[in-house]
């Protein structure tokens, strides 16, 4: 299902340079699996990554 998302705002997001795309791919995977047993510092950061994939 995030997959699913992730791949929707990826071609939502085709005008970003192929280098930039790479660093997106990236963060959301690190924010992804740091978001699923987030520290209380990263709860907000991970309610945003939340909302970005819906």
């Amino acid at each position: 299902m995030v997959l699913v998302a992730f791949a929707g705002l990826l071609s939502a997001l085709s005008f970003l340079p192929g280098s930039e795309q790479a660093l997106f791919r990236e963060l959301n995977q690190e924010l992804g699996t740091m978001c699923q047993q987030p520290p209380e510092q990263a709860r907000r950061v991970c309610r945003l990554h939340a909302r970005l994939l819906r």
